[in-house]
């Protein structure tokens, strides 16, 4: 049996819409001595999802390697699980409602990353699909693609195309969510498999891959537009409490990350952790929890040791002007 040059990694969860579309970009993969395995984890959908996978399954055996799930473990389980499964010297993500719009795309990555020893991994641009329910309603915001949406950190998507551009793990921290996930391709070595426990409990899994990955080297950027990436509500709530729940997850995961990551990273985090602190003390206010609201803007107020003198000093020059 040949080797795999990729797996791809793909989580769904009641996707029965999206999901044979997903599947298809993936089949439809071309290139001089490229091997494409699909491991799709299925986290107990309930929609027809699961029997969807089932008969591609069937048909492409040797492609399409389906994880069933009997009961829902959670997006970032579902991951882990996936990723113990891939065999490929390299591990592309593509979640259950995206998909890919390039037959190429594969084979540019991974002659790019052959190209660039030095990178652990890379990225391209994304368009947007936007769903009737989509959370971002305003129009006029709409953008086409991520590089549009990011244009001072991603050169556009032109012909001819621009040169490729190289992102460290310092400019992923401190530039934030920019990398479709639908275009993300690691070396499968510069990933830990199986993924810590504490994976478990992050917010944002994606980013936490690419951060693990960046520790290998930097990661490389294609400007060429080769998969679509779908806005949609998806039963996405904007409560308080919501947000809330939101909140305290992510500021668990960057603590974790001040733990773990370099220490040169520390500033990037602690800054971070300042805007979330604020953020968790108006979400309290916003609950009618006043002593909630006053210790978690006191935390914003300390967490950042380079800016705490400067808060300091504001503070105390309101209070010697009464």
């Amino acid at each position: 049996m040949q080797q795999v040059t990729v797996s791809v990694c793909t989580i769904t969860y009641n996707h029965a819409d999206y999901i044979a579309q997903t599947i298809e970009s993936v089949l439809a993969q071309t290139g001089p001595g490229l091997v494409v395995e699909m491991v799709i984890g299925d986290d107990g959908s309930s929609d027809g999802t699961r029997e969807i996978i089932a008969g591609y399954a069937a048909r492409y055996p040797h492609q399409i390697k389906p994880l069933f799930h009997e009961k829902n473990l959670g997006a970032n389980a579902n991951t882990r699980a996936c990723l113990l499964a891939c065999t490929g010297e390299f591990i592309a993500a593509l979640e259950g409602d995206d998909y890919w719009t390039d037959p190429t795309k594969l084979h540019r990555q991974v002659e790019a990353l052959r190209a660039a020893p030095d990178c652990a991994m890379c990225f391209h641009d994304a368009a947007f699909v936007y769903e009737a329910n989509s959370v971002d309603r305003d129009k006029e915001n709409w953008k086409d693609s991520f590089a549009e949406q990011y244009p001072l950190i991603l050169p556009a998507t032109t012909e001819p195309e621009q040169p490729c551009v190289r992102f460290s793990q310092q400019d992923i921290v401190r530039l934030g969510h920019f990398m479709p996930t639908p275009s993300l391709l690691f070396r499968a070595s510069s990933i830990p498999r199986p993924l810590p426990d504490w994976f478990l409990k992050v917010y944002a899994g994606d980013t936490t891959m690419q951060l693990l990955s960046t520790a290998h080297g930097p990661a490389l950027y294609l400007p060429r537009r080769m998969a679509a990436y779908r806005k949609h509500a998806g039963g996405l709530s904007l409560t308080s409490r919501s947000s809330l729940k939101r909140n305290i997850s992510t500021i668990w995961q960057t603590q974790h990350y001040l733990r773990i990551f370099d220490r040169s990273l520390a500033p990037y985090f602690e800054s971070s952790l300042e805007q979330l602190y604020f953020e968790r003390s108006l979400l309290h206010q916003g609950l009618g929890q006043q002593g909630k609201r006053l210790f978690y803007y006191g935390c914003a107020l300390t967490v950042n040791r380079r800016v705490f003198f400067g808060h300091f000093k504001r503070l105390a020059s309101r209070f010697l002007q009464r």
